[in-house]
């Protein structure tokens, strides 16, 4: 799959620092081990993030100790404050790399397609991009818009039988008990009252309406929800998946301030957006 040839740093002193585990980052976390490219977990208290703690760990020691080497460090979808000279691969964010990146450039927005162009372009790696690699970004990415058709080159029922066989793996369960819970789940959704987001703008109300696999069913269905689960450490987040442009915006320029939610993110060309209940 991979090579190594001649790049503007060193493999040996370049450092990658990732986030919490998901498809997209354990795909990362496997590339990286195929061209021995070192990486470490950011952590907060001793233990690696998850996705609602990643961004208030602090960088670790062996990013800066890549830099005084004469290396390069990337910190791939965490810590909250990059030391000079540390690269961030992400696209959670404003500023970040692939921010705001419409579904037509999935690929290069994702964190895996910017981790194989840090590979490629700054440590002389070569790297097949294989369509497995291909379907784990852009269900990353922009899940709703690659079910669309929206992603060039991603095929919406090679994504879903992509995505069926990671989740059965993940959970470690059978393939057709995941189908199960995705038609449950799309059942749900056509059958959810709407909620009105802002004047002529609205959503499923998923809310109070615990399903297994709701992302994929949304995605799948094409059809927005607004969701509230629990996260580790208790708070309850309030999700906006599978919007459009507009749904996005109404969910964080009118809904969420009108709830008075705090913490609000999101990306109206990925199609997403979130926030939390106070405490």
């Amino acid at each position: 799959m991979t090579a190594q040839s001649d790049g503007e740093y060193s493999v040996q002193n370049a450092m990658f620092v990732l986030g919490a585990s998901d498809p997209e980052m354990r795909a990362i976390e496997k590339l990286l081990a195929d061209v021995h490219a070192p990486c470490v977990y950011a952590t907060v208290d001793g233990k690696r993030v998850y996705p609602a703690n990643a961004y208030a760990a602090a960088a670790p020691a062996e990013a800066s100790a890549a830099l005084a080497a004469g290396g390069k460090a990337w910190l791939v979808e965490c810590v909250g404050h990059a030391p000079p000279g540390v690269a961030r691969i992400d696209h959670h964010h404003a500023g970040d790399p692939g921010y705001g990146r419409p579904p037509a450039e999935f690929w290069t927005a994702s964190s895996l397609g910017q981790t194989v162009a840090a590979l490629t372009d700054a440590l002389g790696c070569k790297v097949s991009v294989t369509e497995e690699m291909r379907l784990t970004a852009a269900a990353d990415h922009c899940l709703g818009a690659a079910y669309a058709g929206a992603c060039p080159g991603v095929d919406p029922d090679a994504l879903m039988r992509w995505h069926v066989t990671a989740r059965a793996v993940f959970e470690r369960r059978a393939e057709d008990a995941v189908i199960a819970d995705v038609e449950a789940a799309r059942r749900a959704l056509r059958e959810a009252p709407r909620l009105q987001l802002a004047p002529g703008v609205t959503a499923a109300d998923m809310r109070g309406r615990p399903v297994a696999e709701l992302l994929m069913a949304a995605a799948r269905e094409g059809q927005c929800c607004v969701s509230a689960v629990k996260t580790r450490d208790g708070r309850t987040k309030i999700g906006c998946l599978v919007g459009d442009a507009t749904q996005i915006t109404a969910f964080m320029h009118d809904w969420a301030p009108a709830q008075h939610l705090v913490g609000l993110y999101g990306d109206s060309e990925r199609g997403f957006a979130g926030a939390y209940l106070p405490q």
